[in-house]
């Protein structure tokens, strides 16, 4: 099993629990979340759906417990209150018809009260998601609009996905790099409610095969679509490498500490309406800034995807940086500066997987 393989899937979960609810400070005013996009290309035989299932584990039961606790107690209050709130403004109504005109307004008031607190009680009936599949942009934003405006589209098999996903100037490819970057989302359709996303939070982790990651990176590259720079990509084959070995006593313990990091990080972070803020030591900062710096000068002239992979390469490294910082401190992530050895570990995962190949 190649190592890079469990080290992107890893980086994409811990990204998925925390959602937009802790950023990075990476800049005077600017800062940066740690939602990733990540498209690994493996070789058949590997074992990619194993490690998916295994890392997105406790994202997936998480997930479920949730809904499961949803379904017994917010979802029966709201749907109680609702036909409750029904029954009071069907009698406000009837009273309404045998008042003379001068005596409504408080009427009228209390209406408006009691339909706003129908209306909330409509929000909970569905409970919010972490991740979906191959689903429409239009899907996607109804779900992130009741999961606090953040979603993760995962899939261990991405072959068809990447085929919409890389066709250029479709509503698809736009509201994937809204998603990335944070921008405003409106979508707006006659056959649903409007949707506004003010600041969505979109991560991406898509696994297939060698040959559908060639395709997808190819015409991206063709076409000069904006997605590749902010994808963490690599075509991976079988490892020639041995990793080192662990003690087989000790994986229960792992899988535990993993298990529970997760579901630390998803309970301080994931639902938060306003985003913790990590710091970065002095040497950290100093370390990403030189190579934001380099990566500019060196891009300033190269107007070509190149470039722009180029010109994004710090960024990408401070939203890694975020997640390995997020892994090793967990719910106590924003109490402790991000410091070196992460950032300079973040820089050489993003490095490794920015390559463009030429075609």
């Amino acid at each position: 099993m190649p190592v890079e393989i469990p080290l992107m899937v890893g980086l994409a979960s811990i990204a998925i629990s925390a959602g937009p609810g802790i950023e990075i400070q990476s800049g005077n005013r600017r800062a940066t979340r740690a939602n990733l996009f990540v498209l690994l290309g493996v070789s058949s035989g590997i074992g990619k759906s194993e490690v998916f299932k295994d890392l997105l584990g406790p994202v997936f039961r998480f997930e479920e417990a949730l809904h499961q606790w949803w379904d017994e107690t917010p979802c029966v209050k709201a749907r109680a209150g609702e036909e409750l709130l029904k029954a009071k403004i069907s009698g406000m109504r009837s009273e309404i018809r045998r008042l003379y005109s001068g005596g409504t307004m408080r009427l009228f008031e209390m209406l408006q009260r009691a339909e706003r607190a129908r209306m909330a009680c409509e929000g909970y009936r569905t409970p919010p998601c972490l991740v979906a599949d191959d689903s429409t942009s239009e899907a996607l934003a109804q779900i992130m609009h009741r999961s606090y405006e953040s979603i993760a589209t995962v899939s261990a098999d991405a072959r068809y996905f990447l085929k919409r996903l890389g066709t250029p100037d479709t509503k698809e490819e736009s509201f994937f790099l809204k998603g990335y970057s944070g921008d405003l989302a409106l979508t707006n359709r006659v056959s649903r409610n409007a949707v506004r996303l003010r600041r969505p939070c979109l991560t991406t982790l898509l696994l297939t095969q060698r040959d559908a990651h060639a395709k997808f990176v190819e015409r991206t590259l063709r076409n000069r679509s904006g997605l590749l720079p902010r994808f963490l990509h690599a075509c991976i084959g079988h490892a020639d490498t041995k990793l080192p070995l662990i003690d087989g006593r000790t994986i229960p313990r792992i899988q535990r500490d993993y298990a529970e990091m997760h579901q630390a990080i998803l309970k301080a972070y994931r639902f938060e309406r306003t985003s913790a803020i990590v710091e970065a030591s002095k040497q950290a900062r100093g370390y990403l800034q030189e190579i934001e710096q380099h990566c500019r000068a060196t891009a300033m002239t190269d107007e070509s995807i190149r470039g722009e992979v180029l010109r994004r390469r710090a960024e990408q490294a401070w939203r890694v940086s975020l997640c390995l910082h997020l892994a090793r401190h967990g719910n106590t992530a924003a109490l402790h500066p991000l410091e070196l050895p992460d950032a300079q570990s973040a820089a050489a995962i993003v490095e490794r997987f920015t390559q463009i190949p030429q075609i």
